[in-house]
């Protein structure tokens, strides 16, 4: 069953039961009872609106990973289109500490908005839990910005509070 979650004007989320959500400095965090990890959501409003929802997603995606000095090949960069959505995604796994942290991150992207999801873990539980992470990734949808072309679909406009509404038990 689950429940369907909307961050007003940005997203619906669907979380699998025992799931939770929580805001925490400015972004989201995803969270299972009992699981070692996590999934973390930041809410980004693009900037340079002139290039491609595709070129977002990668250039979004390499600025994070470069920032963080993290070591990576350039094709280990996967990018995928899902209608007026770009997703660029890679997995590293950092080995370099006594308690290594495999991460995931993704890229959605569309025409002024992008969202930056991470799963975080230690890699020896990834099996069966980035599988979870991933299906719930994959059923983000962006909410339609149809209603304010006005201002080309800015989210200027738009009320500054995070207006979180969860709708339980929903099997959308």
């Amino acid at each position: 069953m689950g429940k369907k979650i909307t961050y007003e004007r940005w997203i619906n989320l669907y979380l699998p039961d025992n799931w939770n959500e929580r805001e925490e400095m400015g972004y989201v965090v995803l969270e299972k009872e009992g699981w070692p990890g996590m999934i973390q959501l930041s809410f980004i409003e693009r900037d340079n609106t002139s290039i491609s929802s595709h070129e977002a997603a990668v250039a979004l995606l390499e600025d994070v990973l470069e920032d963080r000095d993290v070591p990576f090949p350039r094709e280990a960069i996967k990018v995928e289109e899902r209608g007026e959505t770009s997703i660029a995604t890679v997995d590293y796994t950092y080995n370099e500490k006594e308690e290594p942290t495999h991460w995931r991150i993704w890229f959605l992207v569309d025409k002024t908005r992008a969202l930056m999801a991470a799963y975080i873990s230690d890699p020896g539980h990834d099996v069966p839990h980035l599988e979870e992470a991933v299906s719930i990734v994959a059923d983000i949808e962006f909410i339609s910005l149809l209603d304010n072309d006005a201002d080309g679909g800015s989210l200027s406009n738009m009320d500054d509070d995070a207006t979180i509404e969860s709708i339980a038990n929903t099997d959308d």
